[in-house]
């Protein structure tokens, strides 16, 4: 079974079609969080081609999981979402400001409360939480869908960018910690770095069912490891800026 998840009216050959909105008339009514009528790894793939971004975060972190679930072991999954490297960098540029800002914040939400955006990915953070998340050989796939995947936005002197980032992925293992516990320490701690508080979970149960995944938790656990010694080193140079400070009021009063 393939599924094409956000599908709004679009409906492609082979695919069953997931939508919250059942104005559109999907195949299956669902919310992508909590897609209970697919069954475990019942999906070979999966498109979800610019939905994710309409969900806050961390819930969308249950969509991920839910796609995790749904695929078999070797199943693909293809993500297309704005791509906020890109469209930042515009930004910053002043190059098309207004359709860019538009395109971050989902102007089409003022008609359809659905179309509003709620989250921006670059590519590190999809690739953090879905190698969490079990799935191996990362690569750019080419849309052949009418929809936002072959997304441009328009720049001067009538030149288009693409805005589009298309990820794909293949499931290769379970995912190194059980989601649902997951996705409660990231609603506890929602501005924290994903892999840190991934990390927080598992660093004292590190994963046995494979080579790969214990790959996985090391990397996870080294980055957990970087963060504290980066607090660490910030206190010291605050405490260490502190004293010089005192010294150099000694220096100043006995003068």
């Amino acid at each position: 079974m393939k599924l094409y998840v956000g599908s709004h009216e679009y409906k492609p050959e082979g695919y069953l079609t997931v939508d919250i909105d059942p104005g559109m008339k999907p195949d299956i009514v669902a919310d992508i969080t909590n897609m209970t009528a697919v069954a475990d790894g019942s999906c070979s793939e999966i498109v979800a081609g610019h939905v994710l971004e309409h969900i806050d975060w961390p819930d969308s972190f249950l969509a991920f999981a839910e796609f995790a679930r749904a695929l078999e072991v070797g199943g693909t999954l293809k993500i297309a979402v704005p791509d906020m490297n890109a469209l930042l960098r515009m930004m910053l540029s002043g190059d098309s400001a207004f359709h860019v800002v538009g395109l971050i914040y989902g102007v089409g939400g003022r008609v359809n409360k659905f179309e509003q955006h709620r989250y921006g990915y670059t590519i590190g953070m999809l690739i953090d939480i879905l190698e969490t998340l079990g799935f191996g050989e990362f690569d750019w796939w080419n849309s052949d869908f009418a929809d936002a995947s072959n997304g441009w936005a328009p720049r001067f002197e009538d030149k288009h960018v693409g805005i589009s980032l298309n990820l794909k992925a293949v499931k290769k293992r379970a995912p190194v910690f059980d989601t649902k516990q997951i996705y409660g320490a990231l609603v506890d701690n929602p501005l924290s770095d994903f892999l840190a508080v991934v990390g927080d979970l598992v660093k004292e149960h590190p994963p046995v069912q494979s080579t790969e995944a214990y790959k996985i938790y090391q990397r996870i656990h080294l980055h957990l490891i970087e963060s504290e010694k980066r607090v660490r080193l910030l206190e010291e140079r605050y405490v260490k800026q502190g004293r010089l400070k005192r010294f150099f009021r000694r220096i100043f009063r006995k003068r």
